[in-house]
């Protein structure tokens, strides 16, 4: 399958740089993508539009309502693959309009990057910070809830983008590295008792193996809502990848997440939060990617920048007053 990304030859030494986590210390530690009639021609089987929203500019988008039944057919995978694509759902909507003339808008909606929920348990070193006990996520969640914060999914921010449109006042977007099965089994209940919605970023690689969201799971959360995000297929760092190797584990994965989910993913978010300008160009030939994030940051959003889109760390030591004010320095 013929495709040119404009990849560079040339092999960026790996880094372990590591964000510090807001309210704690830890260990130092673009071309858009494809909306409207047709996928980029990297894709056999894809999505051919993007999801348009339903509500209002005051409210958040409408995501595509996953439908697992409905197929466009089995493509062959990309070189390399040992094994048939999964068989991709058909987009459930079109876009009604052309939005290329609306990319102006200047977007203040802050995206918290979270890793684990779960309760402590022989954690040491830089995990501790990587893990939030369930008591204080709800905390966190509680406090932002009662200051008028209410969630909107990475999906819903690059509708937003795409459209040249404002989200409510107030809306923020909660975000999960890694696709841990804690992700299910402890944040999403404290979210769904907030009534919030988040974006689970998961390793396709990883999908179904001990520790790790299932597909089922998956599956559950975006019934709810929610959105499941493209995180790569082996979690390394993409900037040391030949060209090849890159549009595997963009591509392949969305195409695994698709496979198991029933829609494909709109984001993207870069192993260890680091990119360059041939990772990002994989990333917005990937069909559906509308957005990706990376690591720290202090960027707004807009559409010209939406391939590397700051977040905010949140870990254990993030009191909640602390976090709700944080988030408020994002107000007009």
């Amino acid at each position: 399958m013929a495709m040119v990304l404009g990849l560079g030859a040339v092999l960026v030494a790996a880094s372990t740089f590591h964000e510090p986590v807001f309210g704690q210390p830890s260990p130092s530690i673009a071309a858009p993508p494809a909306t409207g009639s047709s996928a980029p021609a990297l894709a056999t089987a894809g999505p051919t539009a993007t999801p348009e929203p339903t509500a209002s500019p005051s409210q958040a988008p409408a995501l595509g309502t996953p439908d697992v039944s409905a197929s466009a057919g089995a493509g062959s995978c990309l070189p390399g693959f040992d094994a048939t694509c999964p068989v991709i759902p058909a987009p459930t909507a079109a876009p009604s309009a052309d939005p290329s003339t609306n990319r102006a808008v200047i977007l203040h909606v802050p995206i918290l990057e979270y890793h684990r929920v779960k309760p402590l348990s022989g954690e040491s070193g830089y995990a501790v910070d990587l893990v939030v006990p369930p008591d204080i996520f709800a905390a966190q969640m509680d406090a932002l809830r009662a200051a008028g914060w209410q969630t909107i999914t990475m999906g819903q921010l690059g509708d937003y983008l795409r459209l040249g449109t404002q989200p409510s006042p107030r809306s923020f977007v909660i975000s999960f590295d890694d696709g841990y099965e804690d992700g299910y089994s402890y944040a999403f209940p404290i979210l769904q008792r907030e009534g919030f919605v988040a974006t689970f970023f998961v390793i396709a690689g990883r999908i179904g193996q001990a520790d790790f969201l299932t597909s089922s799971e998956m599956r559950d959360l975006v019934a709810a809502g929610n959105e499941i995000g493209n995180h790569s297929i082996s979690h390394v760092d993409l900037r040391v990848m030949t060209p090849e190797r890159l549009v595997k584990e963009t591509y392949g994965a969305s195409t695994i997440i698709a496979g198991d989910v029933g829609v494909w993913p709109q984001s993207f978010s870069y192993p260890i939060g680091l990119t360059n300008p041939a990772v990002s160009d994989a990333v917005a030939a990937t069909p559906g990617i509308l957005t990706a994030v990376i690591q720290g940051g202090s960027k707004t959003e807009t559409w010209a920048n939406r391939l590397d889109l700051p977040r905010l760390r949140v870990g254990p030591g993030t009191y909640p007053p602390d976090l709700v004010e944080r988030l408020n320095w994002y107000l007009p």
